[in-house]
């Protein structure tokens, strides 16, 4: 069979791991070729400050089958590039499947591949991505909606990569990567999501997200009034 091109997207200040964590995934995946793709090949910072490698850039970006758009606590920059929301929305166009982790979302949601389908977001973004319309919010870890799965916030990208795999190849491999990767959660707290973690937690995340990301609901609003 013919391997998939699997492509994730790579951006400054982007949150690490909801493009490695898949990307670990996939890339024991047989049936898959995995890569990278930023607007240059050029080194960027994650916000983790780790040194990330763009295996291309958009010039010689190979076709994707399965595109894959992490998210970041602010990620207006791209979606106020024209030259990546473009790309983005190309890709998408031509993809088998378009997919996202966390505030990813966001940047396909600027790019119109999200209308007219349910998507999900990082809990604290959700109000952000119900600014587009045409886009049926959820509240789900990992949403499926014919070929466009989205996930929750950060750690939802390990569901995230497993339902992925599942919908592109099978279950049983699934299953496999599963079990290879010893992938059987058990946090110390039940922290996980607004309903259960505390009070304080819950403002504390809030307060970050508004700090960091202030102009991006800015940006929502105009959005929403347009």
């Amino acid at each position: 069979m013919k391997k998939k091109k699997v492509g994730i997207y790579l951006f400054p200040h982007m949150t690490m791991m909801d493009a490695y964590a898949p990307l670990q995934f996939f890339a024991m995946v047989e049936e898959f070729e995995t890569f990278t793709f930023a607007k240059t090949s050029e080194p960027l910072m994650s916000d983790a400050g780790a040194l990330l490698v763009p295996n291309y850039g958009f010039e010689d970006c190979p076709d994707i089958d399965v595109l894959v758009v992490p998210g970041g606590g602010n990620t207006l920059a791209q979606m106020q590039d024209t030259e990546v929301v473009d790309f983005i929305r190309a890709a998408g166009e031509k993809a088998e499947y378009v997919t996202s982790v966390c505030t990813g979302a966001l940047i396909l949601a600027e790019a119109g591949l999200l209308h007219g389908h349910r998507a999900a977001t990082h809990w604290a973004y959700r109000e952000v991505l119900k600014c587009y319309s045409g886009i049926e919010l959820v509240d789900e870890r990992v949403c499926i909606d014919r070929n466009r799965i989205t996930g929750g916030g950060i750690t939802a990208g390990l569901d995230f990569a497993l339902t992925v795999i599942a919908e592109v190849i099978n279950e049983p491999t699934a299953h496999v990567m599963q079990l290879l990767f010893e992938y059987r959660p058990a946090p110390p707290f039940n922290s996980g999501g607004p309903e259960t973690a505390p009070e304080f937690a819950v403002q504390a995340v809030r307060g970050k997200v508004a700090e960091l990301a202030a102009d991006l609901w800015a940006h929502a609003n105009s959005k929403k009034v347009a």
